[in-house]
């Protein structure tokens, strides 16, 4: 038995539901007025009410489709009636300090952050008269440390909850069982050091299995982070420079930068593509703050993008770079998955130059590939399997 079956199930989220093992859920977060729901508007062409949170806990979602060249050029050569490219939701999270003032994040709220596969951290350079910044002066540096120790504080509760019902049960534990809470509660009391000293643990040396054994805890300063440098119309033409500059200093493992002027993206995202390339051209603009956004998160993520096509679909699927194909089997369905035989592998360039699968398949371009191979960025996969 080959090819794809239905898609997974959907599983419930803190805020709604969405495909198990699907696209990926990335939480935005931010200080009050940091223009953080105008950035969200402009990724998700939304039109979610903007300049703070009157209520302080509303909490926007929107879905967005990737634009993807080269599902398009795949979809139009196999003739496939549904091209279904990869979707990324955006959690517009109420500001963080608010939710602090009033005695801590919501449990809704660090469910959802928890949830992500990563964040993404808005951070003000604007000047506005009519957009006074809370703490009275403009600081990105400041705001950016005092979301850390946000983030940093919700993940020592986590980790000292953790230790305090860990404690009495590695006490009563077996000898052969107590040496595997120990090492648990060494890495935690290690942790919970790097916590208190407000450094994410995105920063600190982890192992491999110190990662994987953390991973459960789905801390906060663990996960990829994307900087986003809100700038001014009129830091427009220097958001080259601004991106260098603030890269320079927060570009490291586990997170990127990148910078855009939000205010201009979200009222270009009501426009063509035409004209809004006209508009960026008239501004100096080289390319759009959008598309640098979804390009250095799949970067930060470490994902590429593979696809199938079937019947009349054509589609886009997501995953970390040196994925074995029995893996990104799973990503398309469980079954396939598990009963996994092979997969058949091409390049998209090659099988655009080929025309067909068959074709491929005479020229002996068409690759057999097992279980353990490292699906590559633009493969397109037909996967073999038996339930």
């Amino acid at each position: 038995m080959s090819g794809c079956l239905e898609a997974p199930p959907r599983v419930d989220s803190p805020f709604g539901r969405h495909y198990a093992g699907g696209d990926m859920d990335l939480g935005i977060v931010g200080l009050p007025l940091s223009g953080k729901t105008t950035v969200f508007n402009a990724l998700t062409h939304g039109h979610a009410e903007t300049g703070g949170y009157r209520a302080g806990v509303e909490t926007h979602i929107g879905v967005v489709k990737v634009p993807d060249e080269r599902l398009t050029k795949l979809a139009a050569q196999f003739q496939s009636k549904k091209a279904t490219p990869v979707e990324l939701r955006y959690i517009d999270l109420p500001a963080m300090s608010a939710s602090f003032d009033r005695g801590g994040p919501s449990s809704q709220i660090l469910s959802a952050l928890s949830a992500s596969d990563g964040l993404l951290h808005v951070v003000r350079t604007f000047q506005r008269d009519d957009v006074p910044h809370p703490q009275g002066s403009i600081d990105p540096h400041r705001d950016v440390a005092a979301m850390d120790v946000e983030l940093a504080l919700a993940d020592l509760a986590v980790v000292e909850k953790r230790l305090e019902r860990l404690a009495p049960v590695v006490r009563a534990s077996k000898p052969a069982e107590r040496e595997a809470g120990e090492r648990e509660m060494k890495l935690l009391q290690r942790v919970k050091g790097s916590l208190e000293e407000e450094k994410p643990l995105r920063t600190q040396t982890l192992t491999a299995d110190e990662q994987k054994a953390l991973r459960d805890y789905a801390l906060l300063t663990l996960k990829p982070i994307l900087l986003i440098v809100n700038v001014g119309e009129d830091d427009a033409s220097k958001i080259p420079d601004i991106e260098s500059e603030f890269a320079a200093r927060y570009g490291a493992e586990g997170a990127r930068v990148v910078a855009l002027c939000g205010q201009l993206e979200m009222e270009l995202a009501e426009l063509s593509d035409e004209e809004a390339l006209e508009f960026r051209q008239d501004m100096g603009l080289t390319d759009s703050g959008v598309q640098r956004v979804l390009q250095r998160t799949f970067d930060l993520m470490g994902l590429i993008t593979f696809y199938t096509v079937v019947g009349d679909e054509c589609r886009a699927w997501t995953v970390p770079r040196g994925t074995p194909a029995q893996q990104a089997a799973g990503k398309i369905h469980s079954d396939m998955e598990r009963g996994f035989i092979r997969a058949e592998a091409i390049g998209w360039e090659e099988i655009l130059a080929c025309g067909s699968l068959a074709e491929a398949r005479k020229k002996g371009i068409l690759r057999t590939e097992g279980k353990g191979y490292a699906v590559q960025d633009g493969d397109v996969l037909h996967i073999l399997f038996s339930v």
